[in-house]
């Protein structure tokens, strides 16, 4: 069963289907998309609340 067989079964509930390292690399498993700590601070900030501009 080729790849694209076996991600189609994915659609069945309990189906686990396994891949080599080379397929996952391939459809982005192993992608790191991870924020940076100070990103992380940055997007908990709220513009006007904490910055001494009270309206």
């Amino acid at each position: 069963m080729n790849l694209n067989d076996r991600l189609l079964t994915l659609n069945d509930a309990g189906v686990e289907v396994e891949v080599s390292q080379q397929e996952a690399e391939e459809l982005g498993a192993f992608e790191e998309a991870a924020i940076t700590e100070q990103e992380a601070i940055e997007s908990t900030q709220v513009e006007g609340v904490g910055d001494g501009n009270r309206q």
